[in-house]
């Protein structure tokens, strides 16, 4: 699979449940092209942990372009899911690009504060600005 079935899967991963959807998830995150990383983002708060983990390794792979969906989630009542958090951590302490990562590390700490699910949205609405986006 490349870069061409990337629509398909995308549209597909409402339909998909177990073993078809976690193939999904996976074939996009090999594929790690950017047009992908919105649907990616979505699935970091999916009830099962191998579907986030995989949805986070996409985004890891596709890097800068993964970020700016992430941060938009983050700064939007989405931050509020303790699964996005952990697993936007896990996306962002991943990156490859250590100028990006250096740019995020605010958003990395209220990550890691102790009242993330207050912080990491205003951080992550920093980031945003400081970055272009």
């Amino acid at each position: 699979m490349g870069k061409s079935s990337v629509p398909y899967l995308v549209a597909k991963l409402d339909e998909y449940q177990g073993d078809a959807l976690w193939e999904s998830v996976k074939a996009l995150s090999r594929i790690g092209d950017a047009s992908s990383a919105g649907a990616l983002v979505k699935l970091l708060s999916h009830e099962v942990s191998d579907i986030r983990w995989l949805a986070s390794l996409g985004l890891i792979k596709i890097g800068k372009e993964g970020v700016k969906p992430l941060l938009r989630a983050l700064s939007l009542s989405d931050a509020r899911s303790p699964l996005l958090r952990e697993e936007a951590h896990h996306v962002l302490t991943g990156l490859r690009d250590k100028q990006l990562k250096n740019s995020l590390s605010g958003v990395i700490k209220a990550l890691e504060s102790n009242s993330p699910r207050s912080d990491a949205p205003v951080a992550a609405e920093e980031a945003l600005v400081k970055l272009k986006f």
